[in-house]
């Protein structure tokens, strides 16, 4: 499940054209850090508290909001 959930985000980001760094299980991105566990996933975003979702309750609409909310707060003039 959690090879699944990770090829998906990685698709998201690919397509959204969003830089990201992957070591091991983690994957920055200019906005979080999403850690891969065995039985969560972990998302870190600056300013705000770690959140934990299980991956049988993840809501991939809201980890990708997550990940491009503070993008659309500093839009391009």
């Amino acid at each position: 499940m959690m090879t699944s959930i990770r090829n998906r985000i990685l698709a998201f980001l690919d397509l959204a054209h969003c830089q990201y760094k992957i070591e091991g299980n983690t994957i920055t991105t200019s906005n979080a850090v999403l850690a891969f566990t065995a039985h969560h996933l972990s998302i870190l975003r600056e300013g705000k508290p770690e959140r934990l979702m299980p991956y049988e309750k993840l809501n991939m609409d809201k980890i990708l909001f997550l990940l491009t909310t503070q993008s659309d707060k500093n839009p391009a003039h």
